[in-house]
């Protein structure tokens, strides 16, 4: 029997190796993306441009660039619609207002968990979910990390009624704001480059994060709480430009696809002791880890789940699918 760790192994030894004298030229592919040198999405990135160069013999290189250096994502869309950028890493919020079903992805309390979220997004309801990117010029490779977004902030509470009236600043995708505003928080648009301040100053009270992010981009420095809320499991993809990666030799475009699943992995893996240590890191820290009872968000939350599907035109299907595959275990 062929355990899915030996099938990644052997789909990973079967990526076909470009044989001397196949290619005339060295193929040079650009990869974006928006964090640091020290996310998941970088470790994912430089595995993936290390395992392409292995099995093209060194014909295909992938240059990695981090921090936005080839824009922020919304940018990095484009650029990849328009042939000008090859490969990114992006989240899923920002192709919303493109594909408006991925909406769905950003219900609150969609995930029983974490690591339920992964196993369904990395399964074949994930699969599907990528093929309305070929319809915008772009080529789904795969699901990524998927970010535990909870709340940072100056005011401690721990129940709906504590939190009504907090000025939060979240992702402006209507997932976020309406769930958020239904639980009673006030959504207060922030640009991400002036949440630090924002925060120091008291413009806003909270933020929603990923625990990583509040300690990688210092915001550990401008709160006391962090509470375990767990709204959104934010999701991310690794995207190809179609119009370049269709113009690529068809090996070297299989050499890519094979080599995918291997720096996914590694990414994965990284990024779940990333998320651990960044916990045990708030705690050294002084930040008071507050762990409510979500019930009563939950239910203040799900009275936004209407508005939300109705803004994507085959929601109800989409979260059938995703009903369904969790069931399935």
């Amino acid at each position: 029997m062929i355990t899915g760790r030996r099938l990644l192994g052997l789909a990973v030894l079967a990526a076909p190796a470009i044989r001397p004298g196949a290619a005339e030229a060295l193929i040079e592919l650009k990869l974006g993306h928006v964090l640091s040198e020290q996310s998941s999405y970088h470790i994912a990135a430089t595995k993936l441009a290390r395992l392409v160069d292995g099995h093209s013999g060194g014909r295909v290189r992938i240059a990695v660039f981090a921090n936005s250096a080839l824009g922020g994502e919304l940018r990095l869309i484009q650029s990849a619609r328009n042939g000008a950028v090859d490969l990114m890493f992006n989240s899923q919020p920002s192709l919303e207002n493109t594909l408006r079903d991925y909406g769905v992805l950003s219900l609150p309390w969609l995930w029983d968990s974490h690591e339920q979220a992964n196993r369904v997004l990395q399964g074949p309801v994930g699969r599907r979910l990528l093929h309305p990117l070929d319809g915008i010029g772009l080529i789904g490779l795969s699901w990524f990390n998927l970010f535990e977004r909870s709340v940072l902030t100056n005011r401690r509470f721990s129940t709906p009624a504590e939190a009504r009236g907090l000025r939060i600043r979240v992702i402006q995708s209507p997932g976020y704001v309406e769930s958020y505003r239904a639980i009673g928080m006030v959504p207060t648009p922030t640009a991400y480059a002036d949440l630090l301040r924002a925060l120091q100053t008291g413009r806003v009270d909270a933020a929603e994060l990923a625990p990583d992010q509040v300690i990688a981009d210092r915001f550990v420095e401008a709160v006391r709480y962090y509470v375990l809320t767990r709204t959104h499991q934010l999701p991310a993809v690794l995207i190809a430009s179609r119009s370049r990666f269709n113009t690529l030799p068809e090996e070297v475009q299989e050499i890519i696809r094979a080599s995918v699943p291997e720096a996914i992995t590694m990414g994965l893996t990284y990024y779940q002791r990333f998320r651990e240590d960044s916990f045990a890191e708030l705690r050294r820290r002084g930040i008071e880890i507050i762990e409510p009872d979500v019930g009563a968000f939950k239910a203040a939350a799900h009275l936004a789940y209407d508005n939300i599907l109705n803004s994507a035109p085959n929601g109800r299907q989409v979260l059938a699918e995703i009903e369904a595959a969790k069931a399935a275990g």
